[in-house]
């Protein structure tokens, strides 16, 4: 099953247009001298016919915080989380020459002031508040049960909590703001604990309104899935892995299941970001074994394709510095094609994590290997940019205790496996950092660490997450990150 959700600007792009074409219908004296329109004025927000254009809005501004638009500095647009965690983790390395993302790829120190990090907390925020203020008027406008809006927005919300969780230090403000814009409150930090607890709330309310809709249709289930794996990915966040892999069993998550967020090239704003940023613009380059631990994401794998262009004139092709190697992933092939945000694969991974923690990993047979062979023999599909479903690889060999030992064992493979079918959707940062926090593995044994390839800094810094930006230093509540922790 497949859920595909458009970025909200399309719909406003339409309704904006739909606008413009009547202005020489309606009797106005001078078409070029008409007010400022607005997709729903703040005097509509109390009409129930609203709400379909604040949930278009609600997943446009999640998509901005997710994937983005592209890369700050080009064209004006904007990363996402897929962006900047990959960077500061293994999947991305930098090929241009902005210190601000320089300083995010070498692993710091990031400073406060760094304002392209600065300028993506903000969108997280934007994106959390649209979901949560959307999740309201649900509730006063319309009968929530007969909704499936109300439990999108908020899954939306708890994926928002998540993403701060798993990139951020422990000690995020968040504050809130009014559906009418005119209240303010500052919020207190939470922690690494309460953002992922928050999280599991919205999750919860939302399984609990998708369930309560009518019927047994492929929107509902959809929503109840949505929620079963984004509860499931905090509470591995939070180390109740049985918890998780319980949420997920195949009966409840299908390996079919996929919820992406859709892109077109109508507007930047709903490009796809990804691709943007790596391909058109080149200010990113698919990594391989970055700074002596980094997985080699270029080493052949189906499902990590990349490609480098040669030209007859210029040769092999490099970054926007002129100077870096340029390769670009293939799993998002143009600028409409739609992000993964959570898939069935996962489902199967968490359980295969499972039977880790419970030490079923001692034969070829064991649940452990069996949950990760499962997907080697029939891979999941996802849709291309065409909107069609496709195979992203071919069946693969079965993994054994062999590979296990090669891989330095049994942990080391999960998360190389969890690298390749989870790789640019957000989640490598979140897995490194889990492997220092809950597996015991040195920082610098799982981040890149040595010597760093640009002139700007010599060496990898001691980063595995990022700092709350000098904007929240107005904040009365806030002072600084509690800590720094994985």
């Amino acid at each position: 099953m497949t859920t595909r959700l458009l970025n909200g600007g399309l719909f406003g792009r339409l309704t904006l247009y739909a606008a413009t074409m009547l202005l020489p219908l309606t009797g106005c004296n001078d078409p070029l001298r008409v007010s400022d329109p607005d997709i729903v004025a703040p005097d509509n927000l109390s009409d129930p016919a609203a709400l379909p254009t604040l949930r278009a809005g609600a997943i446009g501004d999640f998509t901005i915080a997710y994937a983005g638009s592209g890369a700050d500095g080009s064209s004006g647009t904007v990363e996402g989380v897929i962006m900047y965690g990959g960077l500061l983790a293994d999947e991305w390395v930098n090929s241009e020459t902005f210190p601000t993302r320089i300083e995010v790829d070498a692993r710091g120190p990031i400073r406060i002031d760094n304002a392209d990090v600065g300028l993506w907390f903000r969108n997280m925020h934007r994106a959390r508040r649209a979901a949560e203020v959307t999740a309201a008027k649900y509730l006063e406008l319309s009968d929530p049960t007969t909704q499936s809006g109300y439990p999108e927005v908020l899954n939306l919300a708890g994926y928002v909590y998540v993403f701060f969780a798993e990139t951020w230090c422990s000690g995020v403000p968040v504050s809130s703001v009014s559906s009418t814009g005119d209240v303010f409150t500052y919020g207190v930090p939470l922690t690494t604990k309460e953002l992922l607890d928050t999280a599991i709330a919205r999750f919860d309310a939302a399984s609990a309104a998708a369930t309560a809709l009518p019927g047994t249709g492929a929107t509902r289930a959809a929503q109840i899935r949505l929620a079963a794996v984004g509860k499931a990915r905090a509470l591995l966040d939070t180390g109740d892995v049985a918890g998780a892999a319980a949420l997920v069993t195949p009966s409840l998550v299908p390996t079919s299941f996929n919820y992406v967020v859709q892109h077109t090239e109508n507007t930047t704003r709903e490009n796809n970001g990804v691709f943007n940023g790596n391909v058109t613009f080149e200010r990113y380059s698919v990594a391989n074994g970055e700074g002596i631990n980094g997985l080699a994401f270029r080493n052949g794998d189906p499902r990590t394709p990349f490609e480098r262009t040669v030209s007859a004139t210029s040769g092999p092709d490099v970054g926007f510095d002129n100077v870096t190697p340029q390769y670009d992933n293939l799993r998002y092939g143009d600028r409409k094609a739609s992000t993964t945000v959570a898939t069935g694969a996962e489902a199967r991974l968490i359980e295969a994590e499972a039977a880790l923690r419970a030490g079923d990993t001692l034969t070829n047979t064991s649940a452990f290997l069996t949950a990760l062979n499962g997907l080697r023999a029939a891979p999941p599909t996802y849709l291309n940019s065409n909107r069609t479903t496709v195979a992203p690889v071919a069946p693969m060999t079965a993994l054994t205790t062999a590979d296990q030992t090669a891989a330095g064992g049994a942990v080391k493979l999960l998360f190389n496996e969890r690298a390749r079918w989870l790789w640019l959707t957000a989640h490598r940062l979140g897995d490194l950092r889990r492997m220092v926090r809950q597996y015991g593995f040195a920082i610098n044994s799982v981040f890149p660490t040595g010597a760093y390839f640009k002139a700007q800094q010599p060496t990898y810094g001691d980063d595995v997450n990022f700092p709350v930006p000098i904007d929240e230093l107005n904040n009365p509540k806030f002072l600084q990150c509690y800590d720094r922790n994985p």
